[in-house]
């Protein structure tokens, strides 16, 4: 059904973008403010009355809750001087008003500039799309480990152990094959395992899309929110995490302003769990091929499967620091066979960090130069939200803070770590 009202937005009252109230604009209005300074660009830089494609679609909801998805049109007109915009699908229109002579309004450029402008703004749209593994995962190319062997071991502490060819076979074994220097062990029941955050939710998830068949996308590829509204009961979330997203969301949640639960789909594609529908890619649906995993017997290789699929193949800082560490992801196995007894107690992350990371992880992490306790709280950080905390959400750490509340309310991170007995059972080497 057609909508009767128009909404109107006067542009004067926009922020200008190098001053503190565009600053402090609360996300969702900065957001809406790029989308309308879009329009304004787009239709200014073509004859008026072209309507043309805004490459934008509809964010109004329908009666059962879903977004729109319609294509926005744009189209500027002459009397009155305004860039209307509609949605093709649910009728949902606007009108931009007192744009003329801002920063945003292009009719002062000559025919060529605004050809050129078109030409950009519409290849932007219809280019080829960047296939999401480039930026969660590594993508086809990948970094070779071992390019420069001697660089990635730890030149000082040539007379440990392991030696460095036991190091080299470690970071190159197969840890799914029990004869490996370090091997993931699959024999775990669902009571072992149903304490992990991961598994938890990647299960529940699992489990109702094998019951529904499949879950429909929305025109952005994302889950529609009637689907999120039932994971959001059957899965798992810390304290207060699904409450404070909905205070700054004003309750209406999609999926990318619940990054865990994108993370998990994410994993859940990486581990071939999930795969989209042959005949339709507005679906997803669970690979069939691995319907067993669900049955309470085999609890134990669906969590490694996960944690296999995380730690090798996911960017480890999709969930945690959003930067990329190769260094740090290949010495994994590593780290996992020097935290067994390095981590066994409660110990200070300060003091494990120097014994779990190869010399070429302190370099990347700019770790190299720091001695005893003299480390940049940044780099502990990015460790903590790459590394410790995907650990603990596999249930594999313990973790707690044993100093006083800081200063900075942002700097709250636990100090201390300690293996669980799951890890125990987990990591053999």
């Amino acid at each position: 059904m057609k909508k009767e009202n128009m909404t109107i937005i006067d542009v004067s009252e926009f922020p200008d973008p190098v001053s503190d109230a565009f600053l402090f604009m609360p996300e969702e209005e900065e957001e809406q403010m790029d989308i309308y300074t879009e329009y304004i660009q787009l239709s200014t830089s073509a004859p008026s009355g072209t309507k043309l494609e805004s490459g934008f679609y509809c964010r109004q909801e329908t009666e059962d809750g879903e977004l729109c998805d319609g294509t926005i049109e744009v189209t500027q007109i002459d009397m009155p001087k305004q860039v209307r915009w509609k949605c093709r699908r649910c009728g949902d229109m606007g009108a931009l008003v007192n744009y003329e002579g801002t920063m945003w309004d292009n009719s002062h450029l000559n025919d060529d500039e605004k050809e050129r402008f078109l030409d950009r703004f519409f290849s932007d749209i219809k280019g080829e799309e960047v296939w999401e593994d480039d930026f969660y995962g590594f993508g086809d190319e990948e970094i070779g480990p071992f390019d420069d062997f001697e660089y990635y071991l730890n030149p000082y502490d040539e007379d440990e152990e392991p030696s460095s060819e036991g190091i080299k076979e470690m970071l190159e074994c197969d840890w799914l094959n029990s004869d490996s220097p370090i091997y993931l062990n699959r024999d775990l029941s669902l009571k072992d395992v149903e304490q992990s955050f991961f598994f938890h939710n990647a299960r529940q998830f699992l489990i109702l899309l094998n019951r529904e068949g499949a879950f429909r996308l929305t025109r952005m590829g994302y889950l529609k929110r009637k689907v999120i509204r039932q994971l959001l009961e059957e899965m798992r979330w810390p304290e207060n995490y699904i409450e404070n997203i909905r205070k700054y969301k004003n309750g209406k949640l999609d999926e990318p302003d619940i990054w865990l639960l994108h993370g998990i789909r994410v994993l859940l594609a990486l581990a071939e769990l999930v795969k989209m529908d042959e005949n339709d890619n507005s679906k997803i649906r669970f690979n069939e091929e691995h319907e067993y995993l669900l049955e309470e017997e085999n609890a134990g290789e669906l969590y490694r499967l996960l944690f296999s699929a995380y730690f090798k193949d996911m960017n480890l800082g999709y969930l945690g620091s959003s930067f990329e560490f190769p260094q740090l992801q290949y010495s994994i196995p590593f780290i996992l066979y020097k935290m067994r007894d390095a981590a066994k107690d409660w110990v200070p992350i300060k003091e494990l960090v120097h014994d779990i990371l190869l010399f070429s992880v302190k370099i990347e992490l700019t770790f190299a130069e720091a001695e005893g306790d003299d480390f940049d709280t940044l780099e502990l950080d990015l460790l903590y939200a790459d590394l410790f905390a995907a650990l603990e959400r596999f249930a594999l750490l313990e973790t707690k803070s044993t100093s006083s509340a800081p200063a900075d309310p942002t700097e709250n991170y636990p100090d201390h770590v300690r293996i669980t007995e799951l890890y125990k059972k987990f990591v053999r080497v």
